[in-house]
């Protein structure tokens, strides 16, 4: 019986013009009389991710900033930052890299030097807390990660490969999206945000349901059984999980947890 559902949002829950599900709204009471816990798992920041659910945050459990970062009912879980040091060392690397924009997020806000990926990410299609500030090496509290925005000929994958080999050991890479990248603290994962959870909770691998569709996902996987990559994830995230879901334009998400659970919403056969 699957007692706990985790989903990614971008390329998962929300289809490519970063709109929910609304279908998922319906579930979230059915959800929760039936005794299944709903988590949002996410590389977004939680202010971001609480303005998609609003009077349904109550109703489910928050892992933001890539399981940096998680809260439950508007309370604080578990934050895991970074140091002043290893912010440095993140952003020093982004500077010698091409066509680049850094990103330092904290738990409540994000900063950038760069007017036009404030304007992004402040936009109804992202809705970040987002700051424009002169010096990212200032921002340092409450840190969670920095990303690196791509954009122009440069691609997530080179700039992985040049970033990489330059990070000290406690740090690790990941790719988030289809044009960010986040450093972090090794170890500290989506997946061992639900790791936690599970164990709180008293939830086992095979009485949990995950959806991702990044290789920020593929740690989760490892710790559900009814682990889903969607369609349209690349294909090395898909061999890290065990089912291969729809694609997230078609309300993929919903339509598993309908057919897996039995629930169903009113209008639907």
């Amino acid at each position: 019986m699957i007692k706990l559902i985790v989903s990614d949002m971008d390329g998962t829950l929300l289809n490519d013009e970063k709109q929910i599900d609304k279908r998922i709204y319906s579930l979230l009471p059915k959800m929760r009389q039936e005794g299944i816990r709903f988590v949002v798992a996410s590389g977004r920041q939680y202010p971001s991710l609480a303005r998609d659910f609003q009077e349904h945050l109550p109703e489910i459990t928050v892992i933001a900033e890539n399981g940096a970062f998680v809260v439950q009912d508007g309370k604080e879980l578990y934050f895991k930052g970074m140091n002043e040091k290893q912010i440095a060392h993140s952003l020093d690397i982004i500077e010698t890299l091409p066509e680049t924009e850094g990103l330092v997020c904290a738990k409540y806000c994000c900063y950038t030097t760069s007017q036009e990926v404030h304007d992004l990410l402040a936009s109804p299609k992202f809705h970040y807390d987002c700051e424009l500030v002169d010096d990212l090496y200032k921002m340092t509290d409450g840190v969670t990660k920095v990303s690196l925005m791509v954009y122009g000929n440069s691609t997530t994958q080179s700039c992985y490969d040049a970033m990489y080999p330059q990070l000290p050991e406690e740090m690790t890479l990941v790719i988030s999206g289809d044009a960010c990248l986040d450093t972090g603290i090794k170890g500290v994962t989506k997946g061992s945000a639900l790791a936690a959870l599970q164990e709180m909770w008293g939830i086992s691998p095979e009485e949990t349901l995950v959806f991702g569709d990044q290789f920020n996902d593929v740690e989760m996987f490892d710790q559900a059984y009814y682990s889903y990559a969607m369609e349209n994830a690349m294909d090395g995230v898909k061999e890290r999980a065990r089912f291969v879901a729809g694609n997230n334009n078609n309300g993929a998400v919903v339509d598993t947890i309908c057919r897996l659970t039995g629930l169903t919403i009113e209008g639907e056969l």
